[in-house]
């Protein structure tokens, strides 16, 4: 089977298709990528063809206009950069495959599998992406709403979401010779999608679409990680320190979100590892003593040797804490990770949490607080994190995928 993999957005959308890719190689199948031009490397570095989609994620995200949290500023860029490239990428490869799978805001893949006449499947990372009654469209904050209210917002929120994109998207399917559609929000409801979430992090309500399936979370398996000897010789000090990071997001306070997280740390009287991201969060911060500021870290061993992660509520993220049994304090920025954050309460693996955008020192430090001291979180981290660390859905997926293609349910 050759499968061409189209992934768009941030790391979080990227690296479970790696993981995905390298599931789909081990069966035997030729999989190649269609991805942001920040990531070729990347992919290229595990051996797969990758061809570059025309977008930097990244830099779109640094520039000095970029603001994910401003809907003015994504349709912009969706219509001036994102859309057109998307379409342009599909027209200059070779789209001799069997499969076209798609996550995150790659907006271009099912109108050109629609033209190419190729199967499709389109991937999320959480339940609340698609329509149910357990949780709110992404772009909702209150998680605590009732089922019927959550319901609503489904049936409201999908035909304007459409309406926004429906110029863009019908644009780009003019060029293929595809007939217009009035909502493209409304394809996905004849497509087969994956919903790659812990089955006990993000489960699948149980009123989702009939065209959607669950596995666990995806997890690329890297072997033997490179770890900064700085940062393994600061987390063999004792007490553990705290980590802080947000990944992809690129806060309008970085240099004073820096600062309320070495304050904060400091507070608690716990060492700090800040980890600058996108938003590079480390150019604000002078080391000392009590503080390392580096550019990254690979979760998978530095998660497990801290006391806490603060982090933004990403799906890998939580997932990542959770699998190593620490303590969360989430500071949700957008979309899914208020969704991650409720769940994260929920679950009782970290204090409510509290919005990027109106956070403080001192907010900081009470969930920071309450995070390494309440018995309950320390209890409950523990008591889950074997059974989701030794969670992969990746074989799962692979099962479904192989079934598009043969029309039977797998075994």
């Amino acid at each position: 089977m050759r499968v061409l993999l189209a992934p768009h957005g941030t790391r979080g959308d990227v690296q479970p298709l790696l993981a995905l890719a390298l599931g789909l190689r081990r069966r035997g199948h030729d999989v190649s990528f269609l991805a942001p031009d920040n990531f070729v490397a990347w992919i290229r570095g595990y051996g797969f063809a990758c061809e570059p989609n025309g977008v930097d994620v990244e830099a779109a995200l640094r520039s000095p206009d970029g603001d994910l949290s401003s809907l003015r500023w994504q349709l912009r860029h969706f219509k001036t950069v994102l859309m057109p490239a998307l379409f342009d990428s599909f027209m200059r490869i070779d789209l001799d495959v069997d499969l076209i799978v798609a996550a995150g805001v790659q907006l271009a893949a099912s109108s050109v599998a629609e033209w190419k006449d190729i199967p499709y499947a389109s991937i999320a990372f959480c339940p609340c992406v698609v329509p149910n009654s357990a949780a709110p469209p992404p772009p909702v904050r209150i998680q605590t709403l009732p089922r019927w209210v959550n319901r609503l917002l489904w049936d409201v929120g999908l035909p304007l979401g459409g309406l926004a994109l429906r110029g863009l998207i019908n644009d780009g399917r003019k060029r293929l010779g595809l007939e217009p559609v009035s909502n493209p929000l409304s394809l996905l409801g004849g497509e087969p999608v994956i919903v790659a979430a812990d089955r006990d992090l993000g489960p699948l309500a149980h009123d989702a679409p009939r065209t959607v399936v669950a596995t666990d979370a995806w997890i690329l398996d890297e072997p033997a990680p490179f770890l900064d000897p700085r940062v393994d010789a600061f987390l063999d000090r004792d007490p553990p320190p705290i980590y802080a990071g947000f990944g992809s997001m690129v806060a309008r306070r970085s240099a004073t979100l820096a600062s309320h997280v070495v304050d904060a740390a400091r507070a608690v009287g716990r060492r700090l590892i800040l980890a600058g991201g996108w938003a590079s969060l480390d150019r604000y911060v002078t080391d000392a003593d009590d503080v390392l500021a580096v550019t990254t870290v690979p979760h998978g061993i530095v998660f497990p040797r801290v006391a806490a992660v603060v982090h933004h509520g990403g799906a890998g993220t939580t997932t990542a804490a959770a699998r190593a049994g620490a303590p969360q304090v989430v500071l949700p920025h957008l979309l899914d990770q208020f969704y991650w954050a409720h769940r994260v309460e929920q679950l009782g693996l970290g204090p409510r949490a509290f919005p990027v955008d109106l956070v403080t020192a001192d907010i900081l430090t009470d969930r920071i607080a309450t995070a390494l001291e309440d018995w309950s979180i320390r209890k409950r981290t523990r008591a889950l994190a074997p059974a989701i660390a030794a969670r992969n859905g990746v074989d799962a997926a692979v099962d479904h995928l192989e079934t598009l293609l043969v029309g039977q349910e797998p075994d």
